[in-house]
């Protein structure tokens, strides 16, 4: 009879641990409409290496700085191949595992990064990173793919020579 007793109960606690809630550090999948917004200062000539601000449409926008100060835009829709490699990366973000000590603290000369992510229908909830160049092998796996797809894509896009 106690063997039948401590059968059941284990049993149960497998079943009860099945049914348990995720944690709350677990990945949410980041639901459209969101729109990306990058930023960038800093370096050796102090003027960054430029903008870009991507949707979940595929619009996008970016600015830069010439050789003679003067600010270029380019704005359009990205190609598809673009987009996906942002939108991949999109899906796979965990804001809530971005606040890291230690990101954003600048080494002399080195560019600045601030990434600004809105979601939902109206962008109410908003997540802001910033972290510099040598900070970046400390980001989280899933900024550091969103932020080599949006400097992919501003250079390749956005008129970079």
């Amino acid at each position: 009879m106690l063997g039948f007793l401590v059968t059941c109960l284990t049993g149960l606690l497998l079943i009860a641990g099945s049914c348990s809630q995720q944690s709350p550090s677990a990945p949410k999948t980041i639901q459209a409409p969101w729109s990306l917004e990058l930023t960038t200062s800093g370096g050796f000539v102090g003027r960054g290496r430029g903008n870009i601000s991507v949707n979940s449409d595929g619009h996008f926008a970016c600015s830069q700085m010439n050789q003679q100060e003067v600010r270029k835009g380019v704005v359009g829709g990205l190609h598809s191949t673009e987009f996906k490699l942002i939108s991949d990366a999109v899906a796979q973000l965990n804001p809530n595992e971005w606040k890291k000590p230690g990101l954003d603290v600048a080494a002399p000369d080195a560019f600045g990064y601030k990434l600004e992510l809105k979601t939902g229908t109206d962008n109410k909830q908003v997540f802001t990173v910033q972290w510099y160049d040598n900070t970046r092998d400390q980001l989280p796996e899933d900024l550091k793919k969103l932020s080599e797809a949006l400097l992919h894509t501003m250079d390749t896009s956005c008129g970079r020579p």
